[in-house]
């Protein structure tokens, strides 16, 4: 019933814990994969350089997130919309990506999907613009 569709583009090298950083990939992976669940059959993942970042994105056409969830609740610990989990997997995602200087983005409509998009400084982190 899934179908993932896979737009990898090779990237710059980026400072990434080898032991930190792929939880955030997995913990997004099985946010998407638990949202289509509900509602849905597509999760998308790619990779783009943009503007001295490193971009991976996920995307799904699941159930979506409340706008107010979005803003009041969606990366703070034990806060979750799941029948099941404790609601730390994105706060912790947020800590680690931002412990490697990055940011986490989320755009989402309720009954339409979801796309997070995690940004990594290109090359040692060190950036101008902060």
């Amino acid at each position: 019933k899934t179908r993932p569709v896979l737009d990898l583009r090779p990237l710059p090298k980026v400072m990434a814990d080898p032991e930190q950083f792929p939880k955030v990939v997995t913990n997004l992976l099985l946010n998407a994969n638990e949202a289509i669940q509900k509602k849905g059959s597509l999760i998308r993942v790619s990779t783009s350089e943009e503007g001295g970042w490193a971009v991976l994105s996920v995307a799904d056409d699941g159930c979506g997130i409340s706008s107010a969830f979005l803003e009041r609740d969606l990366f703070r610990p034990f806060r979750t919309t799941k029948k099941q989990g404790m609601g730390i997997g994105l706060f912790h995602s947020k800590k680690i990506v931002e412990a490697h200087r990055g940011r986490i983005e989320v755009e989402s409509e309720e009954g339409k999907g979801t796309v997070f998009r995690v940004m990594l400084p290109v090359g040692d982190g060190v950036r101008e613009d902060g």
